[in-house]
């Protein structure tokens, strides 16, 4: 994933450390931001096949992110179970 990837609070946690079941966020990892602090996720979008070929790359890269986080949410409730 390049602009976006996976904040699990629970990554180093053991079983007593788990005051709930483990959780994951959504997190931007690549970004820049304007002087105002906006966060920018893409390049500058001039042209109608700039915004269709961005937007496919952020569908794909949330279709990976859903991957991961489905495979990280079930080893870490594996591991909330062995310790």
């Amino acid at each position: 994933m390049n602009r976006l990837s996976i904040y699990s609070p629970f990554k180093n946690a053991i079983k007593s450390d788990y005051p709930t079941s483990p959780y994951l966020h959504l997190a931007v990892d690549n970004h820049s931001t304007t002087k105002d602090g906006v966060i920018l996720l893409s390049p500058r979008l001039m042209a109608p096949i700039e915004i269709d070929e961005t937007i496919e790359q952020i569908k794909n890269e949330l279709d990976e992110f859903g991957i991961k986080a489905k495979k990280e949410i079930k080893q870490l409730k594996e591991k909330m179970r062995k310790t």
